[in-house]
């Protein structure tokens, strides 16, 4: 079997694109004799030019270019080529669609067609906290690629979700029906627990996050803070693009990025070593982290804003995350090595049914039962 992964990149299959997510996939569709087929999206050079001088503009203003009509339809006619040029394709997974016009792209096909996302824009837009609304982009412009993830879902055989959360948006708010909306998880790459039985003596906290206003950084500083009150010999290590951080028992390690094996090493030792895991985010659709804490057998603080709080259950703490207080109890809990042994194990038993394998899985299974390949003219 042969399928196209199609990501708007000129490299689809890099660790690098949505917290490794499509590279994700492909490994687990490899790992079950599935030969994955890159789509890559090569812009026109005067596309090219463009995106490399307007990178230079603040946040909001590369956003609102890089979604423009134009560069939409260009890269919608780029992926169609690549995908002409491809060979046969028993099917395609589709990602990224606020970028490109999918229903162009595939335009003429006979073959089933998957999206997956971990959310929708339409969705985005209910939460204060999310990249989106934080940003405070123009309504006409977000209302463009609502629009351009709404037609993606509904051209494609199937919308694949990482959460209820997520299908119950793509239900109401792009009308689809159920029958073609199907959840199949977030997927990670197992971490390790440690081969010696875990020290719960001290507690040591682990915080991993990219971004840190969105992820609660400061929010868990402070938390700590109060932790360490009680409990001197308390540590907390932080990874991703945290500032410059000088707290008693606070450790800051940078970001530690997905393609570098140095990098990955220190952020394994990070898992092993600590007793808890703490991402209280503002805002988190289907948090990766979450799952890589817990099959490394690390009790998970979660937050209760998106869907994030599904991909363990019960098997973590979710706290609000503007309740300081809420998450400082959290943290005291886990600081209890009895309790945090037994939420780790707990979260270590969930993880295991989240593989990256297992995921797309589910996608190519319901891809191919859902419906019959139907032509995209």
């Amino acid at each position: 079997m042969r399928i196209g992964l199609l990501y708007p990149s000129t490299d689809p299959l890099s660790p690098s694109n949505w917290s490794g997510t499509p590279n994700g996939l492909a490994t687990g569709m490899q790992a079950q004799g599935i030969e994955v087929v890159p789509i890559p999206c090569h812009l026109p050079l005067p596309r090219r030019v463009a995106v490399g001088i307007r990178r230079r503009l603040p946040a909001l203003g590369y956003m609102t270019m890089h979604r423009q009509p134009g560069f939409t339809r260009a890269r919608s006619l780029a992926i169609s080529e690549a995908i002409a040029s491809a060979g046969r394709l028993d099917g395609i997974l589709a990602m990224g669609t606020d970028l490109y016009d999918l229903d162009l792209a595939i335009h003429g096909l006979s073959i089933p067609v998957a999206t997956y996302d971990d959310g929708t824009f339409a969705l985005f837009l209910r939460y204060p906290d999310s990249d989106i609304s934080a940003l405070g982009l123009p309504d006409r412009e977000v209302r463009n690629w609502v629009d351009l993830q709404r037609r993606a879902c509904n051209a494609a055989t199937l919308a694949c979700v990482s959460t209820q959360w997520a299908k119950a948006s793509i239900v109401s708010d792009f009308g689809l029906p159920e029958s073609r909306v199907r959840v199949v998880g977030m997927g990670h790459r197992p971490k390790h627990p440690p081969t010696a039985p875990r020290d719960y003596s001290v507690p040591r906290f682990l915080f991993v996050g990219v971004e840190w206003r969105r992820k609660n950084g400061a929010a868990v500083l402070e938390a700590f803070s109060r932790i360490r009150r009680q409990i001197p010999d308390a540590t907390l290590a932080v990874v991703g693009d945290h500032p410059p951080i000088d707290l008693p028992g606070v450790t800051g390690y940078g970001f530690l990025p997905r393609d570098v094996p140095e990098a990955q090493q220190l952020l394994d030792r990070l898992f092993i070593e600590s007793t808890a895991f703490v991402l209280p985010s503002l805002f988190d659709p289907s948090p990766i982290a979450y799952l890589e804490a817990a099959s490394a057998g690390l009790p998970v603080i979660a937050t209760t804003c998106g869907g994030a709080g599904e991909l363990l259950g019960a098997a973590a703490l979710s706290v609000e995350p503007h309740d300081l207080d809420a998450l400082t109890a959290a943290m005291l809990r886990l600081a209890d090595g009895a309790t945090a042994s037994r939420m780790g194990q707990a979260a270590l038993q969930k993880s295991a049914d989240s593989t990256w394998q297992q995921v797309s899985s589910r996608i190519i299974s319901g891809l191919f039962e859902t419906a019959p390949a139907r032509r995209y003219a």
